[in-house]
């Protein structure tokens, strides 16, 4: 059987991704509707941010910030670290363990988005 690479652990997947001026409770409705863990915060084609699970218990937990007010682009992670859909899924578990972080997003060089690879997919792949 051919080693997997990270394009086939997310083939089958739609990107999650949400305008910068989605408020945190529709990216919230959106992530609970399509069941995922994180949304790619987008400016048309280019990646700006992700807005995760993580993301949005610590800003209803630690702040009054209101859902309905609040741009995921005020509260998103900015300095994201990315993997090249070329990497293996080693090195991408090795990246999130290091990071700290569930999900990363997979980049190119040129720099189009081919979706996010998480701890999850790439445990049960």
């Amino acid at each position: 059987m051919p080693r997997k690479i990270i394009p086939d652990i997310i083939d089958e997947q739609e990107i999650a991704q949400l305008p910068l001026d989605c408020t945190i409770r529709e990216a919230g409705r959106y992530m609970v509707k399509h069941d995922v863990g994180s949304v790619l915060v987008m400016d048309g084609e280019k990646l700006e941010g992700i807005f995760t699970e993580r993301d949005a218990l610590r800003i209803f937990v630690a702040t009054r910030r209101s859902p309905d007010q609040t741009a995921i682009a005020d509260v998103m992670t900015r300095d994201l670290k990315t993997i090249s859909p070329d990497a293996s899924p080693e090195e991408a578990l090795q990246s999130m363990i290091e990071g700290s972080f569930r999900h990363m997003p997979v980049v190119d060089d040129t720099g189009r988005v081919f979706g996010v690879i998480s701890q999850r997919d790439l445990i049960t792949s």
